[in-house]
């Protein structure tokens, strides 16, 4: 009946389980879909959207108002954190959450397919797919004998020399002729999924990067804390896999981080867990490299080992470290053990294991220990132990039997020699708690401290005064973060304060607690990192400021010792995909090559070498792609199609107009699965086109012994609904002998446009100067993206579905085919038919453009200068002068980031840049109100603009 119900209010809020097969148990990343994201009225989504759309980007508010659907819809909405929860506690490991999907991936062992596709809330079940495809072998070639096409519109030895070697593959699309109007894609946003970059050659040395995320580079871990709060990356504690469990200890200069984490070994197929630690002598500014603690078994298709639940409590000087070591069996039902080591003087004693269960916690009152975990589903168990020996000699064992199987259990003691245990049924979202009065001889049940709506809890204690964090979701679709405090420990409770509300998600969050710091708390929603503290028993908070703004930020952990306090938390990825040298301990050496000949092709500048078709876009960038692990061995365990589907969601959400991808999928994709319905990365790119993305992708390269000609061959999300699939030709406009042809399994055509794919011109990336050729369906998804930015350039306001129209109808075929598609794109042509649009100029000049004009002196802090550059130069400078003729001022200008023609407009580059002037002379005195000049000085040339200054 509940069924029928959700199903009766409204489709668009509920998909229910397909009854498909489960995937086999060898292949462990596993996308889990969602039937539901918690939300089933409408007047719940009504709710949740508004509260989305006040968040939401600016960029991408203003480019969503292009598209053909404007606005935002379900698919925005994040996914049930408390889903994501459930599968974790059957052993699965959480790689990649896609809003979009309403799915997340996930490292599953084999015994836990069938536990995961029974869950009430599960959708279906697939295994991700590798990227399987390898690309062709690039190769030098002798650039005087590079074959000429026969020009289209414009032939002149101007133009031969400027483009050089890369005039063929520009020329075909009628490129040229536009760059000299002044058309280099400035203002358009493409971002490009690939390998990375290497940034050696002159040819993408300057590249326009304007937002860049490495999704592959592991977790990597983060510190901030008293007295600055500057978030500090932790050297040591980088490209970490799939990390887990952080747990944070402070005292005086001295701090420990605990976690767990991948150990890779090639000696077996998949990484093993461990857990590790690290220490810092200095408050935690600087940490030592993890040593292991505790290193898991290989795992196999039938079985995995992995730790989860750590607890880490100090006592004098030992540091107790309580885990689970959960084993995983394909024939029968996990078992899970409990342990307890010990750091005694910082030497780490092997651990224990105390019993079998799970959600262990343990505390100490003056000599003695305490320890609870839970047994089995319906009992918990207490022990009690004397501390004669680092490992307590345990002397009382108590079963506490439950009503309801409890989870994620907290044990507190007070003076008195009283007990306290907390736990949580997540299934009835309420809090249970039993106490004992006779030092853990026997427990009964007090009343639910939270009757219902708690998913998680954390617990902090100072003397009898008690803390309890609770995340409530009794209020759909938002979660809160409240306060209980019991001042008599734990006999009654009272609702302290409400700290956040209506948030659409809430990850992890971390407590800790000291006399002098007080009530600190650091919390996760939706991948950004809030800190709150209170210094009055919790009844105040400050208002939540964040930690760190770069996004991709989870599982914080706290810690505090006087006036001392300390945060860490886990950033999955990194924000550089330039190539480092540490990066060989890793990566091949050749990691980064792909996707540095790919951005030549879209944005390479180097005047007589190479030109790309765009070179004034604002690049964004997200290293994605494995090319292979060092040694040459290929190795796909960290990175397949999910990686792709978060970067898709990335550069949506960050205003991305492009995508350009040259990457292709195919896994366990067989032909007649390829329908744009089916591949979750298909499907993702398909709702990235409804959402205004242009999205260009490569069809991919045909293995022609396998695929023979006529026969179809394609790569996902080559299949999508709504976007550009890239084929490949020669500089005849003959096909490519290894491209891939449509039609989709629905018998759609496929290609929609082709390019040049053989012997084309790209950076040798370990060159200083060089070039050298690259064949594939890659290099016509560059192509063919770059002339997109052109025609988005030229048409701001347009949607993805109308630049799609203008290039198919003017491209070299009218009819499209299997082949070909609509043929090789004729940008030239394109400007033709459909002019740019009105107050859209090309940069035919350099120029410059004040703003705010007038500037108002005490109002405005900087009137800034907007270049308009037709081509870089080496020494650039603004003069400012009164109508008289007088020189005011000069600003020397740093020209390294106009390194491509283009505009540059943005403020956060024109302060790199130093266009911008204070309203003062050069004696630094303030002028007097009035008109002034301004003239930018180039190397080749000079630019005025007039403004006016108002004091």
């Amino acid at each position: 009946m509940f069924l029928l119900c959700l199903l009766l209010a409204g489709p668009v809020f509920y998909r229910p389980p397909t009854g498909a097969g489960i995937p086999e148990p060898q292949n462990r990343p596993v996308w889990v879909f969602f039937t539901d994201k918690g939300i089933f009225t409408e007047t719940e989504y009504r709710a949740a959207l508004k509260r989305f759309e006040e968040d939401a980007p600016a960029l991408q508010r203003k480019r969503r108002g292009l598209s053909s659907r404007p606005g935002y819809d379900f698919d925005d909405l994040p996914v049930r954190e408390a889903y994501i929860r459930e599968v974790e506690k059957l052993g699965g490991r959480v790689r990649t959450v896609s809003r979009w999907l309403n799915a997340a991936s996930f490292d599953l062992p084999g015994h836990a397919l069938h536990a995961v596709r029974s869950l009430p809330f599960v959708h279906e079940l697939r295994t991700v797919a590798e990227r399987t495809e390898r690309e062709p072998v690039e190769h030098n070639f002798p650039l005087s004998t590079v074959h000429k096409v026969r020009s289209q519109a414009l032939d002149t030895a101007k133009a031969h020399r400027f483009y050089g070697p890369s005039y063929d593959q520009a020329q075909l699309m009628g490129v040229p002729e536009l760059f000299y109007k002044g058309y280099f894609g400035s203002g358009v946003k493409l971002a490009i999924f690939d390998t990375g970059l290497k940034l050696k050659n002159v040819g993408v040395k300057g590249l326009r990067v304007t937002k860049q995320h490495d999704f592959i580079s592991g977790d990597n871990f983060h510190t901030a804390g008293t007295p600055d709060w500057a978030p500090r990356p932790l050297d040591q504690l980088r490209y970490l896999g799939l990390a887990k469990a952080p747990v944070l200890d402070l005292w005086g200069s001295k701090a420990r981080l605990i976690f767990v984490a991948d150990s890779f070994s090639y000696g077996y197929s998949a990484p093993r867990r461990a857990i590790f630690a690290s220490r810092s002598s200095d408050a935690g500014r600087s940490w030592s490299a993890p040593s292991l603690l505790v290193v898991s078994q290989p795992a196999s298709p039938m079985s995995s080992h992995t730790f989860e639940n750590l607890r880490l409590v100090r006592n004098d000087s030992i540091t107790y470290l309580a885990f689970n070591d959960l084993l995983s069996s394909y024939r029968s039902r996990p078992r899970a053990e409990v342990y307890l080591g010990c750091f005694v003087n910082d030497v780490w004693q092997p651990p224990v294991r105390v019993g079998y269960g799970r959600c262990p916690d343990v505390c100490f009152m003056h000599d003695t220990a305490y320890f609870c975990f839970v047994e089995t589903d319906s009992n918990i168990q207490f022990r009690k132990g004397s501390l004669e020996t680092p490992q307590p000699n345990w002397r009382l064992v108590t079963t506490i039997r439950t009503a309801a199987p409890l989870e994620a259990l907290r044990i507190a003691v007070d003076s008195t020699g009283a007990v306290l245990i907390l736990g949580i049924d997540h299934h009835a979202g309420r809090m249970a708690q039993f106490r004992s009065t006779d030092r853990g001889t026997s427990f009964f049940p007090d009343p639910d401290p939270v009757a219902s709506g708690a998913a998680d809890f954390q617990l902090q204690q100072n003397g009898s005064n008690l803390f309890l964090f609770i995340a409530d979701i009794a209020t759909a679709p938002f979660t809160r973060l409240n306060l209980l405090r019991s001042t008599n420990f734990g006999l009654t409770w009272t609702l302290s304060s409400t700290l956040c509300d209506s948030l659409l998600t809430l990850g992890s969050f971390a407590a800790d607690y000291s006399n002098q710091a007080g009530l600190n708390l650091a919390y996760e929603t939706g991948g950004l990192l809030y800190r709150t503290s209170s210094t009055d028993q919790g009844t105040t908070w400050q208002t939540p400021a964040l930690i760190d703004t770069a996004g991709f930020c989870y599982l914080p952990a706290a810690a505090a010792d006087g006036s001392t306090l300390l945060f860490s938390w886990v950033k999955r990825g990194d924000d550089n995909v330039a190539w480092e040298e540490s990066d060989t301990a890793r990566f091949s050496f050749d990691q980064p090559d792909h996707g540095t000949r790919m951005a030549s092709l879209i944005c390479g500048y180097q005047p007589y070498s190479i030109v790309g078709i765009a070179p004034g876009v604002d690049l964004m960038v997200a290293k994605t792609e494995f090319h292979k692990t060092a040694g040459s061995r290929y190795y796909e365990y960290n990175l397949e199609e999910d990686t792709y589907v978060e970067a898709l969601e990335w550069a949506e959400s960050n205003g991305a107009d492009i995508v350009s991808t040259s990457l292709g999928y195919r896994g366990w994709y067989s032909d007649d699965q390829l329908d744009g319905k089916t591949a979750p990365i298909s499907r993702a790119a398909g709702i990235a086109a409804q959402k205004g993305l242009v999205v260009v992708t490569a069809i991919g390269n045909r293995d022609t012994t396998s695929y023979p000609w006529p026969r179809p061959y394609m790569t996902a999300p080559a299949d999508a609904f709504g976007i550009i699939a890239a084929g490949g030709v020669e500089r005849n406009l003959l096909p490519w002998r290894g491209t891939g042809t449509g039609p989709t399994a629905d018998g759609r055509i496929k290609p929609e446009l082709v390019a040049l794919s053989d012997t084309v011109a790209v950076v040798a990336p370990d060159s200083v100067s060089g070039l050298e050729g690259s064949v594939g369906t890659s290099c016509a998804t560059a192509l063919i993206a770059g002339a997109c930015a052109l025609l988005k350039e030229a048409h701001p306001t347009w949607s993805a579905d109308s630049l799609l129209a203008a290039l198919f109808a003017t491209a070299t075929r009218s009819v499209p085919n299997c082949t070909v598609g609509f043929g090789v794109p004729q940008v030239d042509s394109a400007f033709r038919v459909f002019p740019p649009a009105s107050g859209v100029s090309p940069t035919r000049q350099d120029e410059l453009v004040p703003f705010p004009n007038p500037f108002l002196a005490g109002t405005n802090l900087k009137l800034y200068f907007a270049i308009n550059l037709t081509r870089p130069s080496p020494e650039a400078s603004i003069s400012i002068f009164s109508t008289s003729g007088t020189l005011i001022d000069t600003l020397k200008l740093d020209v390294t980031p106009m390194s491509r023609p283009g505009r540059y407009s943005d403020v956060r580059t024109l302060d790199q840049i130093g266009a911008f002037w204070d309203g003062n002379n050069a004696s630094g005195e303030p002028v007097s109100s009035g008109l002034y000049l301004a003239v930018l000085n180039t190397t080749y040339g000079s630019a005025v603009s007039k403004f006016c200054l108002v004091r």
